[in-house]
């Protein structure tokens, strides 16, 4: 067991879009590389239209990192048809991942051409199910693409999952610590009953809604407290938010 565990949060590359950052990508790539986290995971978006071409250039990409990251769907994932590419390029759409100390369960949360994320009752109970059932020393980590909240500077909200009550409840009473999901391009953290909610921002896009730069988070889990900062590329970390256990920074 580490005395830290480090998790870098990327997501939203859009490779494919008008305007894509490749060597914003690679960058982080290489900053990933050189920070050994335990855990990188991509919270969707990877692609622009879901075109298989998009899907083999972001395969190239996330092939570059030294460890294999977690890589979840995201809606513009899901257009043409991509849902079903995104498994021929990254396997199964609903992923878990356990170690020694934190338990990660990530899901689609797309639906085919539309751009708002919704989860669905029986997919809910599948999920309360494998979550009620971690033991407590774990950590219990829950990625998504959507927002399960609104984030501030992110303009009309329209895309949150539809079930967003009724998920984030369920959360809460599985004693979730982590969410991570992307989607609106604005990194942002929410403290919601104890539940840290981190939403990270756009890695490749050149739609970087009021941010000076592409960035991703980072997610530093310790004994006593969990901190979410944010790593604008070429910049040193700033940290955002901070729970030490029982209180609020």
């Amino acid at each position: 067991m580490v005395e830290e565990y480090v998790i870098a949060h990327l997501s939203d590359l859009h490779v494919g879009e008008d305007g894509f950052r490749s060597e914003s990508v690679k960058r982080c790539i290489e900053e990933v590389n050189n920070l050994r986290p335990n855990l990188t995971i991509v919270t969707g978006d990877l692609t622009h239209n879901g075109l298989n071409e998009e899907f083999e250039k972001a395969k190239e990409l996330i092939d570059m990192f030294e460890d294999q990251p977690i890589i979840i769907m995201g809606n513009h994932d899901a257009r043409n048809v991509g849902y079903k590419t995104f498994e021929e390029y990254f396997g199964k759409r609903m992923v878990r991942y356990e170690d020694d100390q934190i338990f990660l369960l990530g899901i689609d949360s797309t639906q085919p051409d539309i751009d708002e994320g919704h989860i669905g009752r029986i997919f809910q109970e599948n999920i309360h199910n494998i979550l009620s059932q971690i033991p407590e020393n774990k950590t219990k980590i829950f990625a998504l693409h959507h927002h399960l909240v609104p984030v501030p500077n992110a303009g009309r909200e329209r895309d949150i999952v539809t079930d967003a009550g009724d998920v984030l409840n369920m959360l809460i009473e599985d004693d979730v610590s982590v969410v991570l999901c992307g989607h609106r391009h604005v990194p942002w953290v929410w403290n919601v009953e104890g539940l840290i909610i981190a939403h990270a921002g756009t890695l490749g896009s050149p739609r970087l809604v009021g941010m000076p730069n592409n960035s991703y988070l980072i997610t530093r889990i310790r004994e006593n407290s969990l901190q979410v900062s944010l790593k604008i590329l070429g910049e040193s970390e700033k940290p955002i938010k901070t729970v030490k256990y029982g209180s609020l920074e």
